[in-house]
C-alpha cells in the first residue's frame, strides 16, 4: 500500500465504516408475493458504495441483467453490517424500526447475503485503532470462526423462512495484507465445501495480494463504479433459473469414462458465452495421445484507459485511479502438448510451458485470467507454470485437437482462481462459487452441465465419442 492509500486508510479508520450510499435502483415498497424475487441483503459494497457512476454497484448491474430474464431483484443493504448486526434486520417482529431493510419484509423466494470479513473487525489494527481490528493471529482466527459460524446461521434461518440462499464471497480490501488474504481465501475455500450457491467476487477484483486490483477501487474498503462491474460479471446469469429449476450443488463426478477423439478436431466441443464474461478459469483433465493443440479460448481484447475520479468525505478529498475496459480487436489463444510439454499460447505471441513427466497421462490443466489486474495464469497438475499480462474478454471455449486425445472434467468459472483453488480442483473436489460449466463428459450423461446455471455446451459426434471404460 503506498503513503497515499495508508493516509486515505487511516481517516477511514478514524470516522469508521462510510455510510451507504443512496442507490437509483427498486428498494423496498412492494410486498406481493413472487416466485422471482430476489433480495441483495448485505453492507455497503452490496449496497453500492463507491459506485461514482450513481448506477447502484454490482446489484445495480445485477438487477438489469436480470430484469430481462423476468427477476425482480430489491436491494435491502446496509453499511456497516456484519454477521451479528444484520441479524436485526432478518423480519421487523413486533415493533420494527422506522426505515430499516428488513429482509423478510420484501417477500423474497431468494437472497444473496453480502458481507465482508473487513466488516467482521479481521484486518490488523493499525496504530492508535482498537475496535474494529485484531491485534493477533489468534483474535483473527475467532473472527473467522465467528463469520463463518454467523454466515451459517443466516442461511439456516432463510433456509427455515422458504428463502433460498446465496452467498457472496469475501473480498479485496486495499488494508489487507497477506494474513488478511490468507484468511480471506481460507473462508472463501470453506464455503465452496457448503451445500449453498456461491459468488466468486474476490476472483473479479483480486490484484493477487488480496486488494483492490489498479483501476478498481474507490477507497480502501470499496470498489469504484469499474471495480462493481467486474463483481457483477461473477455471477453467473442463469444461476437463479437454475435454483428454480431445483438443480442441486454440484459434486464431483465420480463415474467412469471420458471424451475420445477419434479424429482431428480443434472444435470437437465448445461453449459459447452468452452474457459478457471477464475474468474466467478453464478447467479439463486431459489425456494427450501426441503433440498438439488441447484447447482454444476465442474473443475479444480489452483495451484499457486510466482516468483520475476526485473523490471526498466529509472536508477530505483524494484522487482515485479508475479503469474503463473496452473490448478492441477479435484474439485467438491456444493451449497445445509439445516435446513433454504443455503450453499457453497469448494472443499477444508470449507463451507459458512446463514440463510434464508422462505425456501420456491424465493431467490436470487450469488456465485462470483476471481481467481487472490484467493477468493469465497457468497452472497444469496443480502447479503454477507461469503468467503473462494481458487483459481478455471470451466469447468461446473449446476443446478439441489430435486424434485419440481423451478428455474428463471440463469446468468454466466466472471469476479468477487463487493457487489454493486450483490445488483444490487438482485434488478431485469441485469450487462451486461461480461455476457456470461443469460436464463430467464421463457416466451415463456425459454432456449434462452440472453446475447451477442453464448453460451447455455443444458436441460434435462425428469426431467425440464417450467411453465408458
Amino acid at each position: 500500500m503506498n503513503l497515499r492509500m495508508i493516509k486515505i486508510a487511516t481517516l477511514f479508520i478514524a470516522v469508521g465504516t462510510i455510510a451507504a450510499t443512496e442507490t437509483g435502483f427498486a428498494q423496498a415498497g412492494s410486498t406481493t408475493a413472487s416466485e422471482q424475487r430476489i433480495a441483495l441483503w448485505g453492507s455497503s459494497v452490496a449496497n453500492g458504495s463507491g459506485d461514482e457512476s450513481q448506477l447502484g454497484g454490482y446489484a445495480g448491474h445485477l438487477q438489469r441483467l436480470l430484469a430481462e430474464r423476468g427477476w425482480e431483484l430489491i436491494n435491502q443493504s446496509k453499511g456497516g453490517d456484519n454477521t451479528v448486526t444484520i441479524e436485526a434486520r432478518f423480519e421487523p417482529g413486533v415493533t420494527p424500526e422506522e426505515n430499516t431493510r428488513y429482509l423478510t419484509s420484501v417477500d423474497p423466494d431468494y437472497v444473496i447475503i453480502g458481507l465482508s470479513l473487513g466488516n467482521e473487525g479481521i484486518a490488523q489494527c493499525q496504530l492508535g485503532q482498537s475496535n474494529g481490528c485484531t491485534n493477533s493471529l489468534a483474535e483473527a482466527d475467532a473472527v473467522f470462526d465467528q463469520f463463518a459460524s454467523g454466515l451459517q446461521r443466516l442461511i439456516a434461518r432463510a433456509r427455515a423462512a422458504g428463502i433460498a440462499p446465496v452467498v457472496a464471497l469475501p473480498y479485496a480490501r486495499s488494508d489487507f495484507w497477506e494474513r488478511e488474504y490468507g484468511l480471506t481465501r481460507r473462508m472463501n475455500l470453506l464455503i465452496n465445501s457448503w451445500d449453498v450457491p456461491s459468488v466468486n467476487t474476490l476472483g473479479a477484483v483480486d490484484d493477487g495480494q488480496g486488494r483492490w486490483a489498479r483501476g478498481l477501487w474507490g477507497d480502501p474498503y470499496h470498489p469504484n463504479a469499474a471495480g462493481h462491474e467486474e463483481i457483477a460479471y461473477a455471477f453467473v446469469p442463469s444461476l437463479f433459473a437454475a435454483l428454480q429449476a431445483d438443480k442441486p450443488t454440484p459434486q464431483r463426478s465420480r463415474a467412469g469414462g471420458f471424451a475420445h477423439l477419434r479424429a482431428d478436431s480443434l472444435d470437437a466441443m465448445s461453449y459459447d458465452v452468452d452474457d459478457t464474461m471477464r475474468s474466467f478459469a478453464l478447467t479439463f483433465r486431459v489425456r494427450p495421445a501426441k503433440d498438439g493443440p488441447v484447447a482454444e479460448i476465442r474473443g475479444r481484447l480489452l483495451d484499457s484507459e486510466f482516468s483520475i475520479v476526485r473523490r471526498s468525505y466529509g472536508a477530505f478529498e483524494w484522487d482515485t485511479e479508475s479503469i474503463k475496459l473496452t473490448p478492441a480487436e477479435g484474439f485467438a489463444a491456444s493451449l497445445s502438448v509439445s516435446d513433454g510439454r504443455i503450453a499457453y499460447y497469448s494472443p499477444g505471441g508470449d507463451s507459458i510451458s512446463t514440463s510434464i513427466a508422462e505425456p501420456g497421462a491424465w493431467h490436470d490443466v487450469t488456465l485462470t485470467h483476471y481481467a481487472g489486474r490484467g493477468e493469465t495464469l497457468l497452472y497444469v497438475d496443480g502447479e503454477h507454470a507461469g503468467s503473462v499480462a494481458e487483459r481478455l474478454q471470451p466469447g468461446t471455449f473449446r476443446l478439441g485437437g489430435t486424434v485419440n486425445t481423451d478428455y474428463q472434467d471440463w469446468m468454466i468459472h466466472r471469476g479468477g482462481l487463487t493457487s489454493d483453488e486450483v490445488r483444490v480442483l487438482h485434488s478431485n473436489k469441485l469450487l462451486q462459487a461461480s461455476l457456470e460449466i461443469y460436464v463430467p463428459l464421463n457416466g451415463e450423461n456425459p454432456t449434462a452441465n452440472y453446475a447451477q446455471s442453464l448453460s451447455a455446451i455443444r458436441v460434435d459426434r462425428t469426431v467425440v465419442k464417450f467411453r465408458t471404460d
